[in-house]
């Protein structure tokens, strides 16, 4: 399910933290793009957790009328399946007109493929 994030038009610093729960291995990436256009990474997480600590992914401005899709990829297989269901995603966003706010994974967002591995996809809409 796409959120929206209202970022202003002045030039504060917007972040982006991504928490991901998991007993598997997990990666993250963060894109921006601008009206179906093009998009571009502007973020991958560091570590097998999928985690990306709080980051800066431009200024209010810049970023207005943009789009920002992060898409983490989880890796289950070697769990037992009755340990699927135990992975959470925290998203936060800071710094724009709607301040802090949190989302999580939305049922919507979620595609668990048939080789173990789950993909969410996480659009939120810059205003």
């Amino acid at each position: 399910m796409k959120r929206t994030y209202t970022t202003g038009d002045d030039d504060h610093l917007i972040t982006l933290g991504v928490k991901i729960s998991t007993l598997g291995t997990a990666c993250t990436s963060v894109y921006k793009a601008h009206g179906g256009g093009q998009e571009i990474k502007i973020a991958d997480s560091t570590e097998d957790t999928g985690n990306i600590k709080e980051i800066i992914i431009g200024k209010a401005s810049e970023l207005r009328d943009n789009y920002l899709l992060i898409i983490s990829i989880i890796d289950l297989s070697n769990l037992d399946q009755t340990e699927w269901d135990n992975t959470t995603i925290h998203y936060h966003i800071n710094g724009g007109a709607s301040g802090s706010l949190a989302f999580n994974e939305d049922i919507d967002d979620t595609k668990m493929m048939p080789n173990g591995k789950l993909l969410v996809t996480k659009p939120i809409e810059l205003k």
